[in-house]
């Protein structure tokens, strides 16, 4: 067997900005969410640029929104970081540098909230959690979601272990406690047999393709509704006293347990 590869060194930066809590400042709350996408790719109907709208676009506008919601608010009693990172389409690069480098120390970071294409196909009664069962902050989810009226569903292809694919891994790996959740899948417009519809024409024609661009047709209700889901987990985060922790027997667990005796002030 033979295997060409190559090696790349493109420059490219990762972009954060702090909002500084009131009276636990050294306590810090994360949002993240890539801004990169692929540049050049396999060419559909002569066009070879993959634009990324929905991967991950959405997030990264969503990012800015969240923290003008936040700044608007004022601050809370810890600060809040928004983070948006690079070459996530390349293997999670950037966050994995910022993981290794960070501005703000991981031990004291209480946890983080992980954006990766945002919901703009309308409305869900539900909202799907990626990779259940492993952290404290699924209390807070459930809270936020009880508080929108909506239930809170596992996702229906664990086997892709999605948990592994993005941004939050890399913190994660490092003991942070991390949330990944998507917009849900029984729409108010159609329940499940909409929402997996929707999802499999957009995985079969749009996804890492040059057919990802804006539509003036998506419905930004729905987008609407998870940022002001966001919006609460990180304002609960940011205003509580509490650390949480990855569930007992959870494969980070240790990791954070480690970081938490080797600090003052944090977990």
């Amino acid at each position: 067997m033979a295997i060409d590869s190559d090696t790349r060194h493109p420059a490219s930066r990762n972009v954060s900005g702090a909002l500084p809590g009131t009276s636990r400042k050294a306590d810090y709350v994360l949002y993240s969410a890539h801004w990169d996408h692929l540049g050049h790719c396999e060419p559909v109907n002569g066009d070879d640029i993959c634009n990324g709208a929905l991967d991950n676009a959405t997030g990264a506008a969503g990012l800015i929104a969240l923290a003008k919601a936040q700044v608007k608010a004022g601050p809370a009693k810890r600060s809040m970081i928004f983070l948006a990172v690079t070459a996530e389409e390349s293997g999670l690069l950037g966050s994995q540098y910022y993981a290794e480098n960070p501005a703000y120390p991981l031990a004291q970071t209480v946890g983080g909230i992980n954006m990766d294409g945002l919901n703009i196909f309308g409305p869900t009664r539900d909202v799907t959690i990626i990779g259940g069962g492993k952290s404290e902050l699924e209390a807070l989810l459930s809270r936020a979601v009880r508080a929108q009226g909506r239930t809170l569903q596992p996702e229906a292809t664990p086997e892709k272990g999605s948990f592994y694919r993005s941004d939050h891994f890399s913190f994660a790996k490092r003991g942070v406690p991390m949330l990944y959740v998507e917009g849900g899948e029984d729409f108010v417009d159609g329940g499940r047999a909409a929402g997996a519809a929707r999802q499999e024409a957009y995985t079969q024609n749009a996804y890492h393709g040059p057919n990802d661009e804006f539509d003036p047709n998506w419905d930004f209700s729905s987008t609407r509704q998870d940022m002001e889901l966001y919006y609460m987990l990180g304002r609960m985060m940011a205003e509580s006293t509490a650390w949480p922790n990855w569930n007992p027997g959870d494969e980070f667990r240790r990791i954070r347990d480690a970081s938490c005796k080797n600090t003052k002030g944090g977990c």
